[in-house]
C-alpha cells in the first residue's frame, strides 16, 4: 500500500536521481539537496512511495514555500495535507506537476490569491550567441553589497529584500553593468547546482532601458556559467525579455507556474 514519509540524508542518491529526471524543473530541488541536505529544520522533504517501496513523488519546503516533484502514482492527497497542516505555513507553491493539471485542487487549507505562468527556457553551450555590447561589465563583489541593495530596494517586481541579495553573493554571482560608477543594470543566479544555474533578478531601472545593458549582464552571466559547464536555465513573462533570451540562444522548455497562497477564510 502506498505511504508518505519524511526522507532523510540516507535517501538523499534516490530522491537526487528522482528529481534529477527533470532537471530544469526541478533546479530548486536539486539545489537545496545540494545545499542542505535533507535534514535541516527550514527545508524539509517528504517521499511518496507504492507498494513495492519505489518513490513516486518527492515534496520539498524550504521556510514556507512549497516544491513538488511528480512521478506515476504520486500520492498528492497525502502532500496536500502535510502542506495544510504543517506549522510552517504555505505562502507560496511552484506548481509543476507532470501527472496532475495542478496540484492546488488537493488543497484544502489553502487559496490561490496570485498564479504567475511563465515561460521557462534553457541554453544549450552549443546555441550560445554573445551579444557584445561596449559597455562595462564584472562579477560583483561584497564591495557592491551596500549599492546593490539599494538597486533591488525599488526594482519593481525584481525588488529583494537585503537578504535576497546577500544569498547570490555568497552561493551564486551576480553581474552588473555599471556606467559612470552607477548600477545601470543587474542579473543574478538563484540557484545552482552540479550541472544548472536558475537566473533571475534580471532588472533595468527604466530611465536606463533600451540601451543593451540587460543584455550586456545577461551575456557575461551566461559566459560565466557556461565555462563552469552549467547550463543556464531561466523563467520569464515578458515578450521582451524573451526576446532578448531567444538572442542569446534560449530555447523554451514549456511552462513554469507561480503561486501565491493565503488561508482559506
Amino acid at each position: 500500500m502506498a505511504h508518505i514519509r519524511p526522507l532523510t540524508n540516507a535517501d538523499y542518491e534516490m530522491a537526487y536521481g528522482f528529481c534529477a529526471q527533470r532537471p530544469a524543473l526541478n533546479l530548486y530541488f536539486l539545489g537545496n539537496m545540494e545545499s542542505l541536505g535533507l535534514e535541516t529544520d527550514f527545508c524539509q522533504f517528504w517521499g511518496s512511495f507504492d507498494d513495492q517501496g519505489r518513490l513516486t513523488g518527492v515534496l520539498n519546503r524550504y521556510m514556507d514555500g512549497w516544491n513538488l516533484a511528480d512521478g506515476p502514482g504520486c500520492d498528492y492527497e497525502g502532500f496536500a495535507q502535510i502542506v495544510d497542516e504543517h506549522p510552517a505555513g504555505a505562502a507560496r507553491l511552484q506548481d509543476n506537476p507532470q501527472y496532475t493539471e495542478s496540484f492546488l485542487s488537493f488543497l484544502r487549507r489553502y487559496r490561490p490569491t496570485q498564479i504567475l505562468t511563465e515561460t521557462l527556457a534553457a541554453l544549450k553551450p552549443e546555441d550560445f550567441r554573445p551579444l557584445v555590447k561596449p559597455w562595462p561589465v564584472r562579477r560583483a563583489t561584497w564591495d557592491d553589497y551596500e549599492a546593490l541593495c539599494a538597486f533591488y530596494a525599488d526594482a519593481q517586481e525584481m525588488t529583494r529584500t537585503p537578504k535576497a541579495v546577500e544569498r547570490p553573493l555568497r552561493h551564486g554571482r551576480i553581474f552588473i553593468t555599471q556606467v559612470a560608477g552607477e548600477i545601470v543594470s543587474a542579473v543574478l543566479t538563484n540557484a545552482e547546482t552540479r550541472t544548472l544555474a536558475m537566473i533571475g533578478g534580471v532588472y533595468t531601472p527604466p530611465q536606463h532601458r533600451g540601451h543593451g545593458y540587460a543584455s550586456a549582464a545577461m551575456t557575461a552571466l551566461c559566459q560565466s556559467l557556461l565555462q563552469d559547464h552549467l547550463m543556464p536555465v531561466l523563467y520569464y513573462h515578458h515578450p521582451a525579455a524573451g526576446a532578448i533570451y531567444r538572442r542569446l540562444g534560449f530555447e523554451d522548455l514549456g511552462v513554469w507556474r507561480s503561486v501565491f497562497l493565503a488561508p482559506v477564510s
